[in-house]
């Protein structure tokens, strides 16, 4: 859900805590390959407009696992899929056998996403009726849910799994309709065009009286050695981006050495956006913004 307007401290803290509640823990009618091949982009399209309202996490599960060979530790961070459907602790929905290597990229909320990889679709439905979870037999693409209204709306292939949590008419959520796709939403795009090519992208929609409409994280990097976090902020108008842009270059130069190189930048016009790249740490792990080094998000949140 969207953060409701709070004073600044509390306000703040809420956005902290639920992008490090995000980062530590089937088809689709919109864009097909998003703008220049984006699989973040592409990503987005694969959820309704209205999931905006909720913290929307994205991961390029393929590339971190690539840029894990060496060091997994170092990506710990940043490494797994924000779905409540996936457990670590305990046996979920998909079955004891279900392993999250088989996703390769996943975009999800708190309560929908979807998956693309290579998965035992065989071996997920039998989770599924053995929770009792039963087949719909609608025209159109078969969906799994359980007959008390409890649980997730489930669509299962061996390429593709979508589910959604939402009460009513749930895979509408993951099926959205032409131009009603995340991937269409001005700030989202906006804020996934900022980011550029990443392998992790995480936002968080903010509500008024903020000025900061929409906030996002990126990782980027080009090898396991080199991890760069990209912040984009979307905001109401010039004198807000003006604004945001003194209070963060105050933060980079009070921080020192923290921050040491990050270079703040600003767009101005329809959609002002704020913008900060952030070099790697050589003490801190990918995701250092939202897990240790949090004084850059909580300037935007306040």
């Amino acid at each position: 859900m969207r953060i409701p307007a709070r004073g600044p401290a509390a306000g703040a803290t809420a956005l902290v805590t639920v992008l490090l509640v995000a980062v530590t823990g089937c088809s689709s009618s919109g864009p097909s390959d998003g703008e220049n091949g984006s699989k973040l982009l592409t990503a987005l399209g694969s959820l309704a407009d209205d999931s905006g309202t909720k913290e929307v996490t994205f991961l390029d599960a393929a590339r971190v696992r690539k840029l894990s060979e060496g060091d997994a530790k170092r990506f710990i961070h940043v490494s797994q899929p924000a779905s409540p459907l996936l457990n670590p602790y305990q046996p979920g929905l998909l079955g004891q056998q279900f392993k999250v290597t088989r996703i390769n990229t996943a975009i999800d909320t708190g309560e929908a996403g979807h998956w693309s990889g290579s998965f035992d679709a065989a071996a997920v439905t039998k989770s599924l009726k053995s929770s009792g979870y039963t087949q719909s037999e609608k025209d159109g693409p078969k969906v799994w849910a359980h007959p008390g209204g409890t649980g997730a709306a489930l669509q299962v292939s061996e390429e593709e799994i979508s589910y959604s949590t939402r009460d009513s008419d749930p895979m509408a959520a993951v099926d959205p309709k032409e131009g009603s796709s995340l991937a269409d939403d001005k700030e989202f795009r906006r804020a996934a065009e900022c980011l550029g090519d990443v392998y992790r992208a995480d936002f968080n929609p903010l509500s008024s009286p903020n000025p900061v409409r929409l906030a996002a994280l990126g990782q980027q990097a080009s090898s396991a050695a080199e991890n760069t976090e990209i912040l984009c902020f979307v905001v109401k108008d010039d004198a807000a981006a003006s604004s945001l842009e003194s209070d963060l270059r105050a933060v980079v130069s009070a921080e020192s050495p923290k921050f040491d190189g990050t270079k703040v930048t600003v767009e101005k016009g329809d959609q002002p956006l704020v913008r900060a790249v952030v070099p790697d740490s050589a003490t801190q792990r990918p995701g250092r913004l939202i897990i240790s080094d949090v004084e850059l998000w909580m300037t935007a949140a306040q």
